[in-house]
């Protein structure tokens, strides 16, 4: 009885220590250069690499940076954004969106969007590239959907493990981000997700598991509370990681999503970005002061983060402090502008294309009408990604010139910059002509106009803020315009690191209507603030709102940065002057054949799934002007069309990056077949999507900022099939140039398909990336040793040009589910693979996929292992989640 007690004592005693930190756990690496490494570290050395501190050398206004411990030769690392091109100071090729490479589903295209950002992050002395994001795409109202690939699973893993292993392959080490989940599905939002393990596995952890299988040296987690607990201190997220997916990558905070400093450590975070307000001094006084954690976690930290250092060749002694990195030689710049251009082309998605309106015919007449038609739109008004070189980056409208050797029409429809505010419609709190001033050196002053060009420019180091009244002369939409010339970043570093977001602020009425941003990876040295910079180049902040006739409030402010001179003006676009553009736009659509009208909208979009200010307007104005009316969209979140039924041609772009005009004038003439398909459902209205139907309240973050995941595993397209909800455009949706016929579906198991294991506790390469033959690109080879069956189908290009088609592969639940699996979750439809295959005209072509077991598994909560499925179930081959072509069963 004596010895019994003892050892439920001890037990006890064991789980106390591990509940306060006090064990030791196990940090050894089996590298012997790593091992000793840790061993060498004073103390102070070892907090110090355990969280992020600010550049003094080499900066380039990273993201993120990690000191150097010299006399033991470790380097420092920057890590810098990356979903679309490097964001630093210095110029990078602006390869397309992540949602654009998701649109070509194509995973050469995918391996390519990150190879040129991989090597040009070298160039520009970067280390850690913190890309790709395999994030779910779930609202469509606040979620930044072009920092993502899609609402699929197995779609962002094909696609991800492509990209991390470009990056890889240039020597930059890849970040899966942002294991969560949250509702946004990107970096925003410190919101409860409440979400069923099933779900969490098979939906939230499986893209960045199958990242980490392909051996993704970092690994970032989200400001999102998962069930409550911040996901950086998520113990079942960390067992997952180093347990099921058996990686060692070092796993990182988003900025700022560090909640604790124990908690954090226990679990198994190892690197606090950007800075140690959690690992860094309460982290030392933890360990070392007040000793309540064992500085074994410090050790397993160090083992993770020094291992990785180590196998990227950062530990080889060679590595010198980058002081003057870049710029991208030239041949470098075209090489990678080719390949930008190239996914561009192939993310096009063709919407709508009645009685062949598209190509435009050679002999008709056209007209480019709006914003984003005569000057180029960098994309949406947020950062993490290039901006791109400026010398590259022209209008469509320049575009379909150079191509066309024609003069074109154009008009803008809705100007985005205005006229400069005259004196007389200002007012200061005094009561007369102007604007009262104040800076934060205690200045004051009155300004009859905001208007501070290079010559005139405020003084450095201030932060200025006007206020005073603003005369409405009619009532109506007002577009106010605040610009700021952009600073130059040479010679200077970011005083400010980890602390300004907003550079600019305008309010009305004690409302704010427009901000202005900048982030850690430009040192708001970049015109991010709006899609459209000025036409000189300024950052643009705006905001459009409807005032009364008479005296308004006013208020803007902005803030000085990297010690320079401020020069900024404040425009308008009255009501009237409104008008007139669009009459001016209506007059050149008459005029011509056909009008090509260009709409974009922000990420998220300023209302819900709609373009934004004014496009609605003018697409319906111009349509009505010409029903002959092409439309080009520039969007991320789906948005409604009401004017679809009027148009005959609809070409989606998203956000194309820096070739993207070429990739538009091409695609629009016939040069290049459209062949991207729809990576994300279009609902048909907001109270139509998943999330922000009213029948489902608790989707999105409540007053109580939780958010109910209660679709469970039947995520996006397949809860649209699942509830029959109507959609506007289907996911895998998309058209082309020339038509296509299925035919001759056969389902054949490999090797006979004996002897398949049906439970495992650790995938092992759950996904392939090889291609199934020379002339397609299937999302799993058939030859794969962990493929269950095959699918193979003939497909006939039945056209008279040659295309691209995208086969895509769904299956069901089995059929005896409820009886067999009571309790576990299957989705109604799901894509288990797909193809990508080029077409001549008149000539067929067969495609084989083979189907992964990953993809046919369920995770069992009862004991945390993955189960293939058993059973009968269904086979659907489709040209999209909702336009079946064929289908067959399979038994498993």
């Amino acid at each position: 009885m004596l010895r019994t007690l003892s050892f439920l004592s001890f037990l006890i005693l064991l789980v106390n220590a591990q509940d306060t930190g006090l064990a030791t756990v196990p940090w050894r690496t089996g590298n012997a250069k790593v091992d000793s490494l840790v061993e060498q570290l004073t103390p102070e050395e070892k907090i110090s690499l355990v969280h992020g501190s600010v550049d003094l050398d080499g900066n380039q206004q990273q993201a993120g940076y990690v000191v150097p411990i010299p006399r033991l030769s470790i380097p420092a690392v920057r890590l810098t954004d990356g979903e679309a091109g490097v964001n630093v100071v210095r110029n990078a090729t602006a390869v397309p969106m992540q949602l654009n490479v998701a649109a070509t589903w194509s995973k050469s295209a995918a391996y390519h969007s990150g190879y040129v950002p991989g090597r040009e992050a070298k160039i520009l002395g970067m280390d850690v590239l913190l890309a790709p994001r395999v994030n779910i795409l779930r609202d469509p109202v606040a979620g930044n959907f072009w920092q993502s690939y899609s609402e699929d699973p197995f779609l962002n893993a094909q696609l991800g493990v492509q990209a991390l292993t470009a990056i890889q392959d240039q020597g930059t080490m890849g970040n899966p981000k942002q294991i969560g989940p949250s509702s946004t599905g990107a970096s925003s939002g410190d919101l409860n997700s409440i979400v069923d393990m099933q779900t969490l596995q098979e939906v939230y952890w499986s893209a960045p598991g199958a990242l980490l299988e392909a051996g993704g040296a970092t690994l970032m987690c989200s400001y999102a509370r998962i069930n409550g607990v911040p996901a950086c201190q998520y113990q079942p997220l960390f067992d997952t990681v180093r347990d099921m997916y058996n990686s060692s990558a070092i796993v990182m905070s988003d900025w700022t999503a560090t909640h604790s400093t124990r908690d954090s450590v226990v679990a198994g975070l190892d690197w606090e970005m950007p800075l140690g307000e959690y690992l860094g001094q309460p982290l030392y006084d933890s360990v070392y002061v007040s000793k309540n954690l064992s500085e074994t976690y410090v050790n397993r930290q160090l083992g993770h983060i020094l291992s990785k250092y180590d196998a990227f060749g950062l530990l080889d002694g060679k590595q010198t402090a980058v002081n003057t990195p870049g710029p991208i030689p030239d041949d470098v710049k075209l090489a990678d502008a080719i390949v930008a251009y190239d996914i561009a082309v192939k993310s096009g998605v063709l919407l709508k294309n009645d009685n062949a309106a598209l190509p435009l015919s050679a002999n008709a007449s056209i007209a480019v009408i709006g914003p984003n038609g005569v000057q180029y739109s960098h994309g949406t008004n947020f950062a993490e990604r290039a901006l791109g070189f400026p010398d590259r980056e022209i209008s469509p409208l320049d575009a379909l010139k150079n191509r066309t050797g024609s003069d074109i029409p154009s008009a803008v429809g809705i100007d985005q910059e205005g006229t400069l505010i005259p004196a007389s419609a200002l007012r200061n709190l005094n009561g007369t002509q102007g604007l009262s001033r104040n800076d934060s050196m205690g200045g004051t002053a009155v300004d009859e106009q905001i208007d501070f060009g290079t010559a005139t420019a405020l003084p450095a180091n201030c932060t200025y803020e006007w206020q005073g009244y603003l005369d409405a002369p009619t009532a109506g939409l007002y577009t106010i315009s605040f610009q700021r010339k952009i600073p130059s970043s040479e010679g200077k570093t970011n005083p400010d690191y980890g602390q300004t977001f907003a550079i600019g602020m305008l309010s009305i009425n004690g409302s704010e209507v427009a901000a202005g941003y900048r982030l850690f990876g430009d040192g708001g040295v970049k015109p991010w603030s709006n899609s459209i910079a000025t036409r000189d180049g300024w950052d643009n902040i705006k905001g459009t709102v409807y005032l009364s006739a008479g005296w308004h409030n006013i208020s803007a402010t902005i803030v000085g940065l990297l010690q320079q001179p401020v020069s900024v003006r404040l425009c308008w676009i009255t009501p009237e002057q409104r008008e007139s553009n669009l009459q001016a736009a209506v007059s050149v659509a008459k005029s011509v054949d056909t009008p090509v009208v260009f709409a974009f909208a922000n990420s998220p979009a300023q209302i819900a799934m709609t373009l934004d200010d004014g496009m609605e307007e003018l697409v319906t104005r111009i349509t009505a002007a010409n029903p002959k009316t092409i439309v080009v969209l520039q969007n991320s979140e789906p948005v409604t069309m009401p004017w679809l039924p009027s148009v005959p041609g609809v070409l989606e772009m998203m956000y194309p990056g820096q070739e993207g005009s070429w990739a538009i004038a091409d695609l629009l003439l016939g040069n290049r077949s459209p062949q991207g398909r729809l990576p994300v459902t279009y609902p048909t209205a907001v109270n139509a999507s998943l999330t922000r139907n009213p029948a489902y309240p608790g989707r999105v973050h409540t007053a109580d900022g939780n958010a109910t995941f209660d679709e469970g595993v039947n995520i996006a397209y397949r809860w649209y099939k699942a509830t029959n909800t109507p959609v506007l455009f289907p996911f895998g949706y998309g058209l082309t140039y020339t038509s296509f016929a299925y035919s001759a579906l056969r389902i054949s198991p490999p090797n006979g398909g004996h002897g398949w294991q049906r439970r495992w506790n650790r995938p092992s390469h759950g996904w392939s990336h090889g291609s199934a033959d020379e002339h397609s690109e299937a999302s799993a080879s058939p030859h794969d040793e962990n493929i269950v069956f095959s699918v193979s189908f003939t497909i006939t290009n039945t056209g008279s040009v040659a295309g691209i088609e995208v086969p895509q592969v769904y299956i069901g639940r089995p059929a005896d589910a409820n009886s067999t699996y009571h309790g576990v979750q299957f989705a109604a439809i799901a894509l288990v693979g797909f193809d990508n295959v080029e077409i001549e005209p008149g000539k067929s072509t067969y495609s084989k996929v083979g189907i992964p077991r990953k993809q046919l598994s369920f995770y069992d909560i009862t004991n945390g292992s993955w189960v293939l499925a058993a059973g009968k179930r269904e086979v659907w081959i489709g040209k999209s989640a909702e336009d079946i072509v064929l289908t067959g069963t399979v038994e498993i």
